[in-house]
């Protein structure tokens, strides 16, 4: 067996302890919050676990921990109700690896640079969602606007402003206008102001948690292992953010969440009835909660690979 043969089996070796750990987290120090009559969103601690492979190895183990934590996991211990959905398993495969994947991305960026594309990015929707939500409210948009009126299809857009034409014209001919103008009102206001607010939350988390990481003059400008003689403390090898690991985390476990609301909004029978905002936003509340502590915990491990010799040989 080549070493790069042992490397991989090493690495493979360690995934396993990883998934181990998440499906006993899963299994035992998890649950589920309520909503409108089905499971809403699962809490605890044990996805961390799965992200680790990709942060530590890689893409492809990534994707191998997260397929292997959702199949095993609902086999090992079934949420009461609910079948296993391989729509769920291979977005859980995809995310995994698209995980690892935005972490090799970022992990060499400038820290300067990802933190004003971030600002730009924070006071853009900020911005977005705020004059969305003001001239809606002058025309009087609301989800209950067409309670009243008989005939959607006959209400003149002319001299309405952009957000609220908008959100007319792509509702007033739908089949069920009533439910839609709730999505597209979430979409203009809610949406983006949530997304400016994740922003300011990477933004203070950088701020609060970069004070505690190693700093280096000479890597000052780059995130990703500084040499042996810089690596000291808890959180070493990090230079002054966590920001990188923070948006591969938050940012596609949003992604993820999204995508399974879309799958289960279209086969929860409890959820059919109502507007897909109502069902992806409190989801979306608990991942933001869950990712942001996973942050933390994520770089603490980290911290603790990196100062066990034959654990930072297998990192990537």
């Amino acid at each position: 067996m080549n070493d790069k043969m042992k490397l991989h089996l090493r690495r493979m070796i360690a995934t396993s302890v990883f998934l181990a750990i998440a499906l006993i987290l899963r299994t035992t120090a998890s649950g589920y919050i309520p909503l409108f009559g089905a499971h809403g969103a699962r809490i605890g601690v044990h996805g961390v676990f799965t992200i680790m492979p990709a942060i530590l190895f890689g893409p492809w183990y990534g994707a191998i921990a997260s397929s292997l934590g959702d199949l095993l996991g609902h086999f090992i211990r079934p949420t009461p109700g609910e079948a296993w959905l391989w729509q769920i398993t291979l977005i859980m495969t995809f995310g995994g690896f698209l995980r690892g994947w935005t972490w090799r991305l970022l992990r060499g960026r400038s820290v300067t640079g990802t933190r004003i594309a971030l600002i730009v990015f924070t006071f853009t929707f900020l911005a977005f969602g705020s004059i969305s939500m003001i001239q809606l409210r002058q025309e009087g948009i609301n989800r209950s606007f067409y309670d009243n009126i008989d005939d959607p299809t006959a209400i003149d857009t002319t001299d309405m402003n952009f957000t609220s034409r908008m959100i007319i014209s792509r509702t007033q001919n739908t089949r069920y206008p009533y439910r839609n103008i709730a999505d597209r009102i979430a979409e203009t206001t809610y949406a983006p102001l949530g997304a400016g607010v994740l922003g300011l939350l990477l933004l203070a988390m950088d701020l609060l948690l970069s004070k505690r990481l190693q700093k280096s003059e000479k890597y000052k400008d780059y995130w990703y292992s500084p040499p042996a003689e810089q690596q000291q403390g808890l959180l070493a090898p990090w230079n002054g953010s966590i920001m990188p690991i923070a948006l591969s985390i938050i940012l596609i476990s949003l992604l993820i969440n999204s995508a399974n609301s879309m799958v289960l909004w279209h086969t929860v029978t409890a959820w059919g009835g109502f507007p897909f905002m109502y069902i992806w936003l409190p989801r979306a509340v608990v991942s933001l909660l869950n990712s942001s502590i996973n942050v933390i915990i994520a770089v603490f491990l980290m911290g603790v690979c990196y100062k066990q010799p034959h654990l930072k040989a297998l990192v990537e």
